[in-house]
């Protein structure tokens, strides 16, 4: 009875143990993605097609989240019109990158990356009078980052498809950042 009690509190003090350990980062399906396409792809043009389309995927679940949180957090009619309609089209770009990551062999990101998600979590902190022009700003800097990338891409890719859902692509973000900007000058006013 007495090494049954002692293997309980042995056992107790290991969970305790083992339960107090910080705790890793999760890993980044980002980057396990990439990982992936680096071991599936010989050819240095086709893994850079793989990695725009991993970094494209994964910005396109932040927008998405974060277009979720404004449309649950912002009381501003406007932005959480514009986050409804960012919803909408990022969901579409999404689709449309997936089709494509398939149809390549592509591996894909699950979600976005932990920096992202990091960012996300920031937003979330905010406080109401703060959070509409705070949100717009990281969705600005993220079009235009996506911009960039983007036409990067058209210009180096020598794949026909890629070319074209590129081109599809682009129209919608200018937009976006347009309409991002407009509401970003609103709100600082």
């Amino acid at each position: 009875m007495k090494s049954l009690t002692i293997l309980k509190a042995v056992t107790l003090a290991m969970l305790f143990f083992v339960a107090c350990q910080p705790r890793k980062k999760q890993e980044d399906s980002t980057e396990i993605a990439k990982e992936r396409n680096d071991e599936i792809f010989e050819d240095k043009e086709d893994e850079n097609d793989a990695d725009f389309i991993v970094n494209a995927i994964a910005a396109n679940f932040a927008e998405i989240n974060l277009a979720k949180l404004a449309s649950n957090k912002s009381n501003d009619v406007l932005v959480t019109n514009l986050a409804k309609m960012l919803e909408t089209d990022h969901t579409k770009v999404l689709h449309d990158l997936q089709v494509y990551a398939s149809k390549k062999g592509i591996a894909e990101p699950t979600s976005e990356t932990n920096d992202a998600v990091e960012a996300l979590k920031d937003l979330t902190q905010e406080d109401a009078k703060d959070f509409d022009r705070k949100w717009c700003d990281k969705l600005k800097d993220n079009h235009k980052k996506s911009i960039r990338k983007f036409e990067s891409r058209m210009n180096k890719t020598e794949d026909i498809e890629l070319r074209n859902l590129i081109s599809s692509t682009l129209p919608n973000l200018k937009n976006h950042l347009e309409m991002i900007e407009k509401e970003y000058d609103r709100l600082k006013l």
